[in-house]
């Protein structure tokens, strides 16, 4: 028997394929934003700017932060392009051993991999897509007293299609550190007298 395109039973069966795949990439999502909040980091914003100011060398720890490394993907990478930006900048110093540091850069730092598109399993229309979700929850600790100085959480943006999701989480954090470590050597500057101040100068004897 052939089925025609106004068939009830084929109708019906588009339309649960239409709702399990709703339901799925809904799900999908649902247990993206739960992986993206476990992975045991503080989430509070620190911005220390006097201690920012007075740190030069950096060592970047490992950014799995024992993550299963199919869960997180893409964190060597992310760790190798953030420390060439930061290197580059000639703000920071970056080190390969930690006691060289005046702080520590670590977290979790990759992109996360997840499919929609699940009705391919049981033959009918569509395919399976490939998604991925940039992560990136960092924090700059004191090297001595592991204090944090300074947090970022990535920000997902507009979609860049020509731009690897490691290129997008490395130059935001380092962008960000960045242009805080600016405003940080702003704030901490000496104020130099105004060009109209007048200055008062001791009579010599």
């Amino acid at each position: 028997m052939t089925l025609r395109s106004n068939d009830p039973f084929l109708q019906g069966l588009r339309g649960r394929s239409l709702l399990f795949r709703t339901l799925t990439f809904v799900a999908l999502c649902c247990s993206l934003v739960a992986c993206h909040r476990t992975f045991g980091i503080p989430r509070d914003i620190v911005r220390d700017l006097p201690a920012l100011a007075s740190v030069r060398t950096i060592y970047i720890e490992d950014l799995t932060h024992g993550e299963d490394p199919h869960l997180v993907e893409g964190s060597a990478l992310v760790k190798e392009k953030l420390a060439t930006k930061l290197a580059q900048s000639g703000r920071f110093v970056i080190v390969d051993r930690p006691d060289l540091a005046d702080a520590l850069l670590t977290g979790v730092a990759g992109f996360q991999r997840w499919y929609f598109g699940m009705e391919s399993f049981f033959g009918l229309e569509g395919s399976l897509n490939t998604q991925y979700a940039g992560i990136g929850m960092v924090r700059l600790l004191d090297a001595t007293t592991k204090r944090p100085i300074w947090t970022h959480e990535y920000e997902t943006g507009f979609f860049h299609p020509t731009q690897p999701v490691v290129d997008r989480v490395a130059n935001q954090i380092a962008e960000k550190l960045l242009a805080d470590a600016s405003s940080a050597a702003r704030s901490s500057a000496p104020l130099l007298p105004s060009a109209n101040e007048p200055t008062s100068t001791e009579p010599t004897r």
